[in-house]
């Protein structure tokens, strides 16, 4: 099972590793994995979704096109990489959900 945990939103940075590619108005939906079974443990395990909005000129459907691995820097500092699902600016995390650098 899974259960929202958190729900940031504000505007933050998008990275194509370490090149900066625009500004973008991020509203993120932050769920955490849990086992229904008493006492089974399921080890740590964040899955991020949102939508990004354009900010400047950047171009979102652009990078759903590309289909490259991007990195959002939240407004809090924290990093999600993640990849563009739609030309709407969805967006899904790719690998291990909200970290600090």
């Amino acid at each position: 099972m899974q259960r929202l945990i958190e729900q940031p939103a504000d505007d933050g940075d998008v990275f194509e590793g370490l090149v900066h590619i625009g500004r973008v108005h991020y509203h993120l939906a932050v769920y955490q994995h849990f086992s229904d079974a008493e006492k089974e443990t399921v080890p740590p395990n964040l899955e991020v979704e949102g939508r990004i909005i354009a900010v400047n000129d950047l171009d979102v459907p652009d990078l759903h096109r590309r289909g490259t691995e991007l990195t959002l820097r939240l407004a809090d500092g924290r990093l999600l990489d993640f990849l563009v699902a739609n030309e709407e600016g969805t967006i899904r995390s790719t690998g291990r959900g909200l970290y600090k650098a």
